[in-house]
């Protein structure tokens, strides 16, 4: 975004009565003023013009922020301050002043190339299966934490897959897509993960590209080329695939009462809403409840953009909450369409509602037809 346009859309964003504070994640959590979109415009249009540098604490404020993009849903002028607050990242990075809890982060995704610090070459020992379909080769980039923390997802992604007739290849190589650092500012350590990417991605003899992370989604689709790098494949969330074969799946095979819960990424970045909901409305007998904020008015479960890292205590709060709201519905499964917030949600459910993944609750739906 151009010098000239971030200070404009900073000076009307600090000058603004700051309505948007009232669906901001971090106001909730910290129940003040500071964290919130108004006054980080605020810190960063007083950087502009000279008025204050940016301290120690105008930076955590920087940091305190999930890059929902919630607050764009209230802006009239559709200012983006994820964005802005995305770019002042980087800037922050380059000048070296940046949180250092951020820093084992980014040192994992160089060494293991993924976040938790992992053994790169054991990024697909989830993948048992044997199984050589015969079908049209597509390929499923797993990411880092179906392939290390929520490794159901990726089995049943691919015995899914495998099921519909597809051919589902994965490679030990796939590094971290990236969207950990892009999003803390790491920007020239996340472009070296997208090039080794768009490389392997463009050699592979493959006619498309799944992914169940939106996380990774956006990465691929939309930073990377931003940056120059064209992946030459289709890409698609596994709920827009599914979608698109909805008479394969199997219907009206599971109980229960189920309520969604949209990722921010694949949501309000990505503009996915109804692609999850309809392959939900086929494999369920009942009808999906909505939470009262869903949409593109659904609360961010807590987990992006270095929030758990830097200030874990208030990650978890805004994870309950989302919960809580799910509770309130009645429904037996809280469903989400990723596997960090399908993370953080069971975390925090505390065993009162069952969260599950949309590819798990796909497998238990096959599986329920066989």
């Amino acid at each position: 975004m151009d010098t000239d346009v971030i200070a404009g859309h900073v000076r009307m964003c600090a000058a603004c009565p700051k309505m948007c504070r009232h669906v901001c994640p971090t106001f909730f959590a910290w129940k003040s003023d500071s964290p919130t979109p108004h006054s980080r415009a605020l810190l960063i249009h007083q950087d502009i013009i000279g008025t204050r540098n940016l301290d120690e604490r105008a930076i955590e404020v920087i940091y305190q922020c999930l890059e929902c993009s919630h607050c764009l849903t209230w802006c009239k002028p559709e200012i983006d301050i994820a964005e802005i607050v995305e770019q002042k990242r980087t800037e922050l990075v380059k000048e070296g002043r940046y949180p250092r809890k951020l820093e084992e982060m980014r040192k994992n995704i160089s060494d293991f190339h993924n976040p938790y610090g992992e053994k790169d070459n054991a990024r697909i020992q989830w993948n048992s299966s044997n199984e050589k379909a015969k079908g049209k080769k597509v390929f499923y980039f797993a990411g880092c934490t179906a392939s290390y923390r929520e490794q159901t997802i990726a089995k049943e992604t691919v015995s899914s897959l495998g099921n519909l007739g597809f051919q589902v290849v994965v490679d030990e190589t796939e590094q971290c897509c990236g969207s950990p650092l892009f999003r803390t500012g790491f920007t020239d350590d996340a472009l070296r993960k997208a090039e080794f990417n768009t490389r392997l991605l463009n050699e592979t003899d493959c006619e498309s590209i799944i992914v169940t992370c939106p996380g990774c989604y956006r990465a691929l689709t939309r930073d990377y080329p931003k940056h120059g790098l064209e992946i030459n494949k289709p890409i698609q969330h596994i709920s827009e695939f599914l979608s698109e074969r909805l008479e394969s799946l199997p219907a009206k095979q599971m109980q229960g009462s189920f309520t969604y819960h949209d990722p921010c990424h694949l949501g309000r970045h990505l503009g996915v809403y109804d692609a999850p909901r309809s392959v939900l409305n086929r494999i369920f007998v009942a009808d999906l409840i909505e939470m009262e904020r869903h949409g593109d008015n659904a609360t961010c479960c807590g987990n992006g953009a270095g929030l758990r890292t830097l200030f874990s205590e208030q990650a978890h709060e805004i994870g309950a909450e989302r919960v809580k709201q799910a509770l309130r519905t009645g429904a037996d499964y809280l469903i989400t369409a990723c596997p960090f917030c399908k993370n953080m949600l069971d975390s925090e459910s505390d065993g009162q509602i069952t969260v599950l993944d949309l590819s798990e609750i796909i497998g238990l739906a096959m599986r329920s037809k066989d």
